[in-house]
């Protein structure tokens, strides 16, 4: 065992935008192909977010597109 105390640091960089590449439905709901861009200046290049019927449902929505926004933390109702 070590006698390294363990390091405490924030987590978690803001998501400034997105772009959705592909949409693919699944049997449980939709795979979601995005390239994402953080805040800190980094991106996400073809990352993959599953999102369920039932998470659908959750947001209130049936539309894949808004649950994606919902998904990662775009609330913002337009």
């Amino acid at each position: 065992m070590s006698n390294l105390e363990p390091v405490e640091y924030e987590t978690g960089v803001p998501i400034r935008d997105y772009d959705i590449i592909n949409i693919t439905k699944t049997v449980n709901g939709h795979e979601v192909l995005l390239d994402i861009n953080l805040d800190s200046g980094y991106s996400l290049a073809r990352t993959t977010l599953e999102i369920t019927d039932e998470e659908l449902q959750g947001y209130e929505t049936d539309n894949v597109e808004d649950g994606v926004k919902y998904a990662l933390g775009f609330f913002v109702r337009q």
